[in-house]
């Protein structure tokens, strides 16, 4: 069996890592700061290395790493943004996969979550983590890197971005969130939570997908000029004209409008006898 490295071992995504390999009884090592084995040594004892790290830090991680990998390697990084690390991983000699699993390491086994893959430079190694991954449950969905920094400008720039305005918004008001609650529809409440649980993880993580996604800044240019002109009509009571924007949205959306009511139905319902 071959050994597994995972740098980054007591993060959220290194220990998952490890304990996914763990149940497969294959032997892991693992080092992150402080720890008593170096990265460098990980990469000299295992064929196999995850790379889980901060995207901050995972630059200076492959870098360190990268004169103690060989073309048996197999180097396989975890990060949020894929764009700016393209050009360190085309050089690596390894084989070189680029995952992004869109879900938290909190979710157990990850079955029926989905991982996009970047494939580098693939080889029989890399097939065989994919192939483990979607034995496991995990929806392999492949991508360019380019085409992942795009879509995830909108998927978690945008949309990170607009609930922590929201929640920056509400502090500056003063506003009572927790009794708010108690005369809140179920979208309103559903809505509060996907705040609650973005404030609720390490904001570094999201401070750093929004300034190193290189195509994020674009997405905010846009956001901004769309809430300008929203706003210019809420404040000169134009309706016609916002109802006109909302046409012109839902057309652009197509047939995704109706699906998400349902969808969204079903979500409020089971929410509702949950909390029952």
């Amino acid at each position: 069996m071959e050994t597994v490295g995972v740098i980054g071992g007591r993060g959220g995504f290194g220990k998952w890592i490890s304990n996914l390999c763990e149940q497969r009884s294959l032997p892991v090592i693992a080092s992150d700061i402080d720890s008593e084995i170096s990265n460098r040594e990980v990469v000299r004892r295992a064929p196999v290395v995850f790379v889980c790290v901060p995207i901050g830090a995972t630059r200076v991680v492959l870098e360190e790493i990268e004169r103690d990998l060989t073309s048996d390697h197999l180097l396989v990084d975890l990060t949020s943004v894929k764009t700016p690390f393209v050009e360190v991983l085309s050089r690596l000699p390894s084989e070189v996969l680029s995952l992004h699993p869109m879900f938290a390491p909190t979710v157990g086994s990850g079955y029926g979550q989905s991982c996009v893959s970047c494939s580098i430079r693939s080889g029989h190694r890399s097939r065989q983590v994919t192939s483990w991954l979607s034995d496991r449950g995990v929806r392999m969905i492949p991508m360019e890197p380019e085409e992942h920094d795009r879509m995830m400008a909108v998927v978690q720039g945008l949309t990170h971005f607009q609930a922590i305005s929201a929640a920056h918004c509400m502090m500056r008001l003063g506003f009572d969130v927790q009794g708010s609650v108690d005369v809140s529809s179920p979208v309103y409440r559903l809505r509060l939570a996907m705040i609650g649980r973005i404030l609720g993880h390490d904001p570094r993580l999201y401070a750093e997908i929004q300034t190193c996604n290189p195509y994020i800044p674009d997405v905010l240019r846009t956001l901004a000029d769309s809430s300008a002109l929203l706003q210019g009509q809420v404040e000169s009571k134009d309706v016609a004209g916002l109802v006109d924007e909302c046409e012109k949205i839902r057309h652009a959306f197509g047939d995704f409008t109706a699906r998400s009511v349902v969808e969204s139905e079903r979500i409020i319902a089971a929410l509702a006898q949950t909390a029952s």
